[in-house]
């Protein structure tokens, strides 16, 4: 494989940890070009700061690598600054040829790995890496994410060879399917939507929590509350976990529709004489969440979460007039029905849009690879032929040397004939006299 690893670094961790991945991947055998990206102007902390708040954008001196058709994978390499550093995302807008490239991303933090998928700053920064990338039309594969300080996760400890030398292995490996490709990334976007959606409840409903007592708005106390934080930060822990790995990814769609519906179940029996009837029309929003994901089996699953809670609330905390079992457990079938048949149909449409998509690019490598073969072919035949007019113009050349020889002994010897005759006539006439 030929492979273009570009890369910023600020301090000097992430472009120790590029020259780790270069020497890995030649000696794996693989043909490496480095480009090191250089801003025109280098900020301290403070100053990549306040242009990533104020501005998002910088100037980078001329890249010499511009054009990444030739190569058959691509590698970014950044700081983490909760999000994609503004020297690489310069560069990604300037680079061509990444349209069906794979694209992969490495970088350095100050924290342990785990803990910057805990605390969103490893999402923002894999969000805006995808989404410069898919802007080029590139598809990013996979991740690298190790410690420039803590020794346990840095580039030199045992951690961090294993996981370069998984990073690479994923870098080699070929993408498989398209609809594969797609299919998978689309449950890892929807499982860190999930964790997002988590974390950022739980952060707003800790400043609810803290600043509605004093407007006077009180809607559960800490002890309620307490449980309720812990349903949000179980699912956000396991969904971090199972992006930050890549591991028992369909169980994570699986969890979110349990957490979610666990989630509103809890804050319905603390605030059920509150809310009212708005108790059905949350199962009815989580069943149109989970419908996102075009998973049959998790709107189901969902399903059965949400009319077994939906029993709990009602025999558990009875309200008169408020809960009527059979009316809302038929709607809530009902409701299931629908999101599932629609589903069903967009990801019915989704498929086939993949499977032309396979097939397009299927015929078009297949067609790019006859083309390379048909040309390599002509190239043969062009070098073929090229050899035979330098051996047949050797030939002629040798020919025509030995007409000039032989074309030079036949004019001496003619010219010789001449001298020989004018000697035999001024001999006879040299007798002529002596006899006269």
């Amino acid at each position: 494989m030929r492979i273009l690893i570009a890369y910023y670094s600020r301090s000097g961790g992430t472009e120790k940890l590029a020259n780790i991945i270069q020497k890995e991947l030649e000696t794996r055998g693989h043909i490496v070009d480095v480009e090191k990206v250089i801003p025109t102007k280098e900020h301290s902390f403070l100053g990549w700061w306040n242009l990533r708040m104020f501005k998002s954008d910088c100037d980078i001196l001329p890249i010499s690598i511009d054009d990444a058709s030739n190569y058959d994978a691509v590698i970014i390499g950044s700081p983490n600054w909760t999000r994609l550093s503004l020297p690489m995302t310069r560069y990604l807008s300037l680079i061509k040829g990444l349209k069906y490239k794979t694209v992969s991303l490495f970088s350095t933090t100050a924290a342990s790995p785990a803990l910057e998928w805990y605390f969103l700053s490893a999402y923002l920064l894999d969000m805006t890496f995808v989404r410069a990338v898919e802007k080029k039309d590139g598809r990013p594969k996979t991740s690298l994410m190790l410690s420039s300080i803590l020794k346990k996760w840095t580039i030199y400890s045992e951690y961090g060879r294993k996981m370069i030398n998984k990073f690479c292995t994923e870098i080699e490996s070929p993408i498989g399917s398209i609809k594969e490709y797609f299919l998978k990334k689309k449950e890892i976007d929807g499982i860190r939507s999930l964790a997002v959606f988590f974390s950022s409840v739980l952060v707003l409903s800790l400043i609810s929590q803290i600043f509605l007592p004093g407007l006077g708005i009180k809607i559960l106390n800490w002890q309620q509350y307490s449980l309720v934080a812990i349903i949000m930060l179980l699912p956000f822990l396991s969904l971090s976990f199972i992006i930050g790995q890549r591991k028992m990814i369909p169980l994570g769609k699986y969890l979110g529709g349990l957490f979610i519906t666990l989630l509103w179940t809890v804050t319905v029996n603390f605030t059920h004489p509150v809310l009212g009837r708005l108790v059905i029309w949350g199962y009815f929003l989580i069943f149109t969440l989970v419908g996102f994901f075009r998973s049959q089996g998790l709107i189901v699953f969902t399903g059965i979460i949400s009319i077994l809670s939906y029993l709990f609330l009602y025999f558990g905390y009875r309200q008169e007039g408020i809960l009527v079992p059979v009316i809302d457990i038929g709607l809530l079938l009902f409701s299931l029905f629908i999101v599932n048949l629609i589903t069903m149909s967009i990801q019915k449409h989704f498929l086939s849009l993949l499977n032309a998509q396979e097939e397009i690019e299927t015929t078009k490598s297949a067609l790019e690879a006859k083309v390379a073969e048909r040309t390599k072919k002509l190239k043969e035949l062009s070098e073929g032929l090229d050899q035979q007019v330098r051996e047949k113009t050797k030939k002629l050349e040798e020919k025509i040397e030995e007409l000039e020889k032989f074309n030079k002994l036949v004019i001496g010897r003619e010219l010789k004939m001449v001298e020989l005759k004018k000697e035999i006539e001024d001999l006879k006439e040299e007798i002529k006299r002596r006899e006269t």
